[in-house]
């Protein structure tokens, strides 16, 4: 037993070496000076709010159980981060608007499925409102 505890010890422990030495050595550096601006597409990022929207939504078509509320938790941060990123993708107080807007309505909706107290009904207007703001700002730069 204590050999093989050793053996997964030593093993694990080469393989984090193994990484460390593998990884770029730039990777971790980041320049702190320079502004924040999104890698990814318009494109790619609302691709990325979609699929997690879907989630949500297919999520709630499910029983309500800790294991939907945690997919549905997870989920809604996600999509949070991604409209948080989206709102730097263009220099117009509306388009900016309403990726704050989806944010904070994914932190709600977050936030829901945590406490688990939430009903089915409740849940879904906090997702009626994120698809409405994600409507208006599809009808005016779509």
């Amino acid at each position: 037993m204590i050999r093989n505890v050793a053996l997964t010890v030593c093993l694990t422990g080469g393989c984090i070496w193994f990484l460390a030495l593998a990884a770029p050595v730039n990777s971790a550096q980041v320049d702190p000076s320079e502004p924040f601006k999104p890698v990814s597409s318009i494109e790619s990022l609302m691709h990325g709010q979609g699929v997690f929207f879907k989630d949500i939504r297919k999520e709630l078509q499910q029983p309500a159980s800790k294991k939907r509320n945690k997919e549905i938790f997870e989920a809604a941060e996600v999509l949070a981060e991604l409209a948080n990123v989206n709102r730097f993708n263009r220099n117009k107080d509306d388009y900016r608007s309403w990726a704050m807007q989806v944010r904070n309505l994914s932190l709600e909706l977050a936030a829901a499925a945590t406490k688990g107290d939430a009903t089915d009904e409740q849940l879904n207007a906090i997702v009626q409102k994120m698809s409405a703001t994600c409507g208006a700002c599809h009808d005016a730069y779509q």
